[in-house]
């Protein structure tokens, strides 16, 4: 029988962890992307190169719930896969464990494979010389809630932040999961004393290469939800993101 779901246990490291000693969202997201490519590339559809184009895989839309979180010292597991596939998407889905495999977070992800010359989105049948049909799982549960409608109407920025060599990944613009910490890094400290951000969902829409000037509009949707659109100086749209707090005790 083919193995359709991967496993990976992490402990929460010194300085893996936020001032409430809880895990990062960026190192959560870190861990998320790994696991994904992990999984893919086990199954041999992670990266392709095929009649001298290069072929990436780029998150499209992805959306956090965490319930609980892990704290310094103590390990967790996330266990991965794969829902089903469209002609130009694919459905990937998450499950974050504690220690004692109760079961605290849950990440659902949709990915288009592009080719990285042209950065259009390719017909994923038949991509890779083998179908995806042997590794899909559509009888675990995959219960995150729909993606929200994000509406912002602000007309001045809350935030503005210049992109630099760090937030660079191999696929030459920012990484997926640097727009968690600039949407975060864009409110006050206060905002996470006493409380704690317990989902986020981002739809992206372009890519920001080093050096792109974002800007981003912030919008209280309900008591503990913001709406955030982020777009580049030039007024192009990067990504749309929604973000709920819940009260909590440190």
């Amino acid at each position: 029988m083919v193995q359709k779901v991967d496993s990976f246990t992490y402990t929460v490291e010194p300085f893996d962890d936020d001032f409430t000693g809880r895990l990062s969202w960026a190192v959560l997201g870190k861990h998320v992307l790994a696991c994904a490519e992990n999984h893919a590339g086990a199954r041999g559809f992670d990266r392709l190169e095929k009649d001298g184009h290069r072929y990436l895989w780029v998150l499209s839309r992805i959306v956090f719930e965490m319930d609980e979180w892990p704290r310094r010292g103590e390990r967790y597991t996330i266990s991965t896969w794969i829902r089903q596939y469209y002609r130009y998407f694919t459905d990937r889905c998450f499950d974050v464990a504690d220690a004692n495999g109760k079961i605290i977070g849950r990440v659902f992800t949709i990915w288009a494979m592009i080719d990285a010359e042209t950065r259009r989105p390719q017909v994923l049948e038949g991509l890779f010389g083998h179908t995806f049909d042997p590794f899909i799982e559509m009888d675990r549960p995959c219960d995150v809630r729909p993606f929200s409608r994000i509406r912002v109407n602000k007309e001045q920025a809350a935030e503005t932040r210049h992109t630099y060599y760090s937030d660079i990944d191999e696929n030459n613009h920012v990484n997926s999961i640097r727009y968690i910490e600039f949407i975060l890094d864009a409110f006050p400290k206060s905002s996470f004393e006493g409380r704690e951000v317990s989902r986020i969902e981002l739809a992206y829409n372009s890519e920001t290469l080093c050096g792109d000037t974002l800007q981003f509009f912030m919008e209280q949707a309900e008591d503990s939800d913001w709406h955030v659109l982020v777009r580049k100086n030039t007024g192009e749209t990067v990504c749309h993101s929604a973000v709920t707090f819940k009260n909590t005790k440190n």
